[in-house]
């Protein structure tokens, strides 16, 4: 299969050439749900001759916020982008390329494509491209995972590619691939595993006194191939299913206070009593191998967990072509559940092409439009959208046209080790459900329980966030248009952006055990101390309510803080939905359609906030000023970002005294945006372990890079304010602008004891810190075990999972006595109870003996059995005299022995 990611420039001689891909490093800081990536790749031009202009296509995760780019040459002199209205972006390199001076273009072709225009690249020489997005990590079918899927290269898609992959090169096989992972969480981290990459190399962090750190951890992996499939890290760690809200003050003078709240749903959602379910597969040529037998095992597992009471069901594959198991969808009993699953067995990726958008549309006209559907569809992605095949529409269409009692869900499974994210998250977002991601090495059955378990659940009507808690809302400021790039004349002008900006700015579903990521842009003049959010049920009075304290994030406050992590993050959220038609359009100054409207919008939200979108793109021109990587960091890097990131400072570079003689700093560039995101966990720390640090003075000066609570007061008193200004004085203590060094202990962190030996040095800390002292959290002689990999769901239980009738029961079958124990399960007749609801009391102790861990699997099974209980094995449960828990606790005595 062709894969597309590299350099490719046009020869006056030879045509068209492609610089070898000589190294791929990818430097990555996880901190709890949030990651920073910066993608370095160097190239070499191996010509006699300079290059005349040169493309450059790579991948990035769908959800991903390219916020910098750099081209830097093999002589040190570095090309910062600057995000400009796209088409003033491609006439200023139109003309610097003309000039014959060197210039970068960076512009989106899909969400998860990106290319760049170079000019001319020596002869002989290697340039460093280097790009920093920032993202929120996946959810990985478990409530307290998180996911890093990282792209490497792209797939060739089904569908006409885009003009700007026209003349992409094949990646060169010798290029060296090496990836670094930083993993900082708020509690201890129980399992780090790639399932892609088993061979990844996992390390402690240590405190200078050798003890290991459980919350932080690096992992590290290369090759002297290229990696054509993508990357994938799965982290484990205690408290990631708690909800967490953090705010951050805007560092460049907008006046606005940036939000994020996630949080995974606890509470139950009842269940649909009646539903449709709909499986459309992916059978394309470009499934074929590992991806369709991933596919055939995920849909064998979802069709074992439906629901057997008041449910129908149907099967769609698609290829060139669309065909259904039935014409329409059939009632869900034993004989067509064994006739559905013997099908899935005998399916082939022998259907051609990737006629998604024909099959969507095929499906939806098929269903019962009388009663709710829930539509999953299990494919790569592998197509380019287009006018002519485009699925998002169909989806979209369907969901709007629904009644009122008769909802149409999509949910999404991306399946391959070269998946389109892009697709599958969107698709699964038009049709308001969700997307997981799973390759050929993963174990996908907790990934099945909560796509099914999502399906399952009830509608939400509504869904509100107080921002502002439970007072009133806080007094806002003035945001006048100063305060924001100004528009170029070519597009729409715009009244300034309303006090309060969400995103997505209205939640239409809501998943128990499924992580919910919101954003805010706010002009509130104070940090909350708390947010709220209510959901309401549809066709229910009950009201569901959750209340999480905000945790602020302080900006690192230096030179260096140029690209704030949740204003970036927020922003790209808004982005999206602008794209999408999901977000009210702000008010233009005069009249204009509502296209010229959006694209406004999205420009604004661009040039504000430096980011790469269908309206903006980085533009980056060598001036001659350029100077070397160690004395370039503190000049050009940050003038750039200050004088496009904010209005006031618009004017000639060298107008700005902060940049006049400011010493030379080794600090990485591209890596500024970790000031946020190493904050954000020491935050995470105080949110989760507010407790101040032990001391033995009367009164204990704050540690650098100590961060707060917004409802925890400064001195414990509940006399002092919690919510406080964001114009902070830099010189008082309660502004904490630098970090202290994570190799310190922190008051709440657990640290096992090891050998002093040292280990593989860490990836670079980009943030030059105030060593701490060293505290030591744990009594002496205290030992914390190592951090435990989580044990995958055995294989008794796919084999339990099997055994199950349609209705939730199980047989006494001999395949059953051979996992259980035939002992235990001749207690029946002792007991004087049915066999059938014995054996059903045994496989449920068992399951909650050995699926503890994965609550959402867990819950697939029993609701399953304890369905049957109710309908069918109540009255049975009379004459014997027993209830249902009373067999289950018997039965544990002997399955947990």
């Amino acid at each position: 299969m062709s894969r597309y990611a590299g350099i490719v420039h046009h020869h006056p001689d030879q045509g068209l050439l492609h610089l070898p891909l000589q190294e791929v490093d990818v430097r990555v800081w996880m901190v709890d749900v949030s990651a920073r990536v910066v993608l370095s790749q160097v190239f070499e031009n191996v010509s006699e001759s300079p290059t005349s202009r040169a493309k450059y296509v790579f991948p990035l995760p769908a959800s991903a916020a390219a916020c910098a780019f750099e081209l830097e040459h093999a002589d040190g002199r570095v090309i910062v982008g600057v995000a400009k209205e796209k088409s003033e972006a491609a006439q200023a390199f139109q003309s610097a390329v003309d000039a014959g001076r060197t210039a970068g273009l960076v512009e989106l072709v899909t969400d998860d494509i990106f290319t760049i225009s170079i000019g001319s690249i020596p002869a002989r020489k290697k340039v460093t491209a280097r790009l920093t997005f920032v993202m929120d990590l996946l959810d990985n079918g478990r409530r307290d995972q998180v996911r890093l899927q990282l792209p490497m290269a792209i797939a060739k898609r089904y569908g006409e590619p885009p003009a700007a992959m026209l003349d992409a090169s094949t990646t060169n096989e010798k290029t060296i691939v090496k990836i670094t992972v930083d993993i900082q969480t708020s509690e201890k981290i129980q399992e780090i595993r790639s399932p892609t990459h088993p061979t990844i190399t996992r390390k402690h962090h240590k405190s200078r006194s050798g003890r290991k750190s459980d919350r932080w951890m690096f992992v590290t992996w290369s090759s002297t191939t290229f990696l054509d499939k993508d990357f994938v890290l799965t982290v484990h760690a205690l408290g990631l299913d708690k909800p967490r809200c953090f705010a951050e003050i805007d560092p460049q003078d907008r006046h606005t206070i940036a939000m994020q709240l996630s949080l995974v749903p606890n509470f139950k959602i009842p269940p649909l009593d009646s539903q449709e379910y709909i499986f459309v597969i992916d059978r394309s040529g470009s499934m074929s191998g590992a991806p369709m037998e991933t596919a055939k095992r995920t849909l064998e597992m979802l069709l074992r967990f439906l629901p057997d009471s008041q449910t129908t069901f149907n099967i769609f594959s698609f290829g060139n072509d669309v065909d259904g198991l039935w014409g329409k969808s059939a009632p869900f009993d034993q004989l067509r559940m064994q006739h559905a699953i013997s099908s899935v067995k005998g399916m082939k990726a022998n259907y051609g092409g990737t006629e998604i958008a024909k099959a969507l549309h095929f499906a939806i006209a098929s269903r019962n439009r009388d009663r709710p559907t829930a539509m999953f569809v299990l494919t790569d992605g592998d197509i380019h959208a287009s006018a002519n095949l485009d699925p998002f529409t169909v989806v979209s269409k369907a969901v709007q046209g629904c009644k009122a009692n008769a909802q149409l869900r999509v949910f999404t499974l991306g399946i391959g080790e070269s998946v389109s994210s892009d697709m599958c998250e969107r698709l699964a977002r038009e049709g308001g459900g969700k997307c997981l991601f799973a390759v050929q090495a993963e174990d996908i059955t907790g990934k099945c329980a909560m796509l099914l378990n999502a399906g399952r659940t009830r509608e939400i009507e509504s869904v509100t966030i107080d921002w502002h808690g439970l007072g009133s809302p806080p007094a806002v400021n003035f945001s006048p248009s100063n305060h924001h790039h100004p528009l170029p004349p070519s597009v729409v002008q715009l009244e300034p952006p309303p006090s309060m900006q969400q995103g997505p700015p209205t939640i239409k579903s809501l998943f128990p055990g499924m992580r919910l990521n919101v954003f805010a842009i706010t002009t509130f003049r104070s940090i909350p101390s708390k947010v709220r959010l209510l959901a309401k049920l549809k066709d229910s009075e009950e009201i569901l309510e959750d209340v999480v304290l905000v945790t602020e994030v302080k900006p690192f406050k230096d030179e260096w803080s140029s690209i704030p992590l949740l204003h970036t993050l927020a922003a790209r959220q808004l982005v999206k939905d602008l794209e999408e038609n999901r977000a009210p359009l702000p008010k233009p100054i005069a009249p204009a359609s509502n296209e010229d409207i959006k694209k406004a919008a999205i420009v604004r939200l661009g040039l504000d906030y430096q980011l790469v979108s269908q309206h903006t793109s980085f533009f980056a021109e060598e001036s001659g000023h350029e100077t070397a990587r160690r004395l370039r960091r503190s000049t050009s890097w940050q003038r750039s970002r200050r004088l496009h990131g904010r209005a006031s400072v618009i004017g000639d570079p060298a107008s700005d005294p902060a940049d006049k003689g400011a010493p030379g700093t080794d600090v990485s560039t591209v890596q500024t945006v970790l000031d946020s995101l190493s904050q954000a966990v020491y935050a995470m720390f105080n949110f989760f372990f507010p407790d101040p640090p032990p001391t033995t003075r009367s009164r204990q000066k704050p540690l650098p890079g100590t961060y707060y609570s917004a409802a925890q007061s400064r001195s414990g008193s509940p006399s002092i304010q919690s919510e406080r200004s964001y114009r902070h004085d830099n010189s008082s203590t309660d502004t904490f602008s630098t970090l202290s060094s994570l190799e310190g202990s922190y008051t709440s962190s657990r640290w096992s004891y090891s050998r002093p030996s040292s280990p593989v040095p860490p990836p670079e800390d980009p943030i030059q810190r105030a060593r701490s002292p060293v505290f030591d959290a744990s009594p002496q002689g205290t030992h914390h075990p190592e951090p435990r990999i989580a044990a995958p769901v055995p294989k008794e239980a796919y084999t339990i999972i099997s055994l199950q009738e349609f209705d939730g029961s199980f047989k006494p079958t001999p395949d059953l006595k051979a996992i259980v124990g035939i002992n235990t399960l001749a207690k029946a007749a002792e007991l004087q109870v049915d066999g059938n609801v014995w054996a059903t009391a045994v496989v449920v102790a068992y399951l909650r003996h050995h699926l503890g861990a994965q609550p959402d699997l867990l819950d697939a099974l029993m609701n399953k059995a304890l369905e049957y209980i109710e309908r069918k094995g109540a009255s049975l449960l009379v004459a014997s005299g027993h209830d249902f828990w009373s067999l289950v606790n018997i039965a544990g005595q002997s399955v947990g022995s």
